[in-house]
């Protein structure tokens, strides 16, 4: 009799736990989920607006990025040649040389150029300056040197000056051609 008695009242119990015990909470989610699917507003397609083609400017002047300019850079026309090895002047600038005699022996023609009381024998062809100067003539009264200059477009250029014969201590002498 104790087992039916137990048996029944397990019986009990589990049906009692199949109650509707969270039927509120069921019905406050399925409600919850409804009122939610009402405020989803639907998927609108966006529209796209037509690009806009872009058109520059007419440049006047100097154009940075002209494809003329830029190549001409990459060229290299007129560019010193910057792997040789330099000449002990090139360390000096024009304006603290002095040009102060030459000396012509048959076709043999040599200028002596004093920098800080050191006098320094020059011929034709070598280098002096900071701006890859070359010595093209040597004359009694001046020194003609061509130096390569890179301008504000980026090219390389040329550009002459001349040292001229320093007759006294306190002259400094020096003529560009801009």
């Amino acid at each position: 009799m104790n087992h039916k008695i137990l048996l029944l009242s397990s019986m009990v119990l589990m049906v009692a736990a199949c109650s509707p015990e969270h039927e509120d909470l069921r019905q406050w989610m399925e409600q919850t989920q409804k009122d939610a699917q009402k405020h989803i507003q639907p998927f609108e397609q966006p529209t796209v607006n037509p690009s806009v083609t872009y058109i520059p400017p007419k440049t006047i002047g100097l154009n940075a990025f002209s494809a003329k300019r830029l190549n001409e850079g990459l060229a290299g026309n007129n560019a010193p040649n910057i792997n040789r090895p330099k000449e002990v002047l090139e360390a000096f600038s024009l304006e603290n040389m002095k040009y102060v005699g030459s000396f012509i022996s048959g076709n043999q023609k040599t200028g002596y150029i004093e920098i800080d009381g050191h006098v320094y024998t020059v011929k034709t062809g070598n280098y002096v300056g900071q701006n890859f100067g070359k010595i093209t003539s040597i004359m009694p009264d001046k020194l003609t040197i061509t130096e390569v200059i890179e301008n504000a477009d980026g090219n390389w250029a040329f550009r002459n000056a001349e040292l001229l014969l320093d007759n006294s201590k306190d002259n400094q002498s020096i003529k560009t051609d801009n």
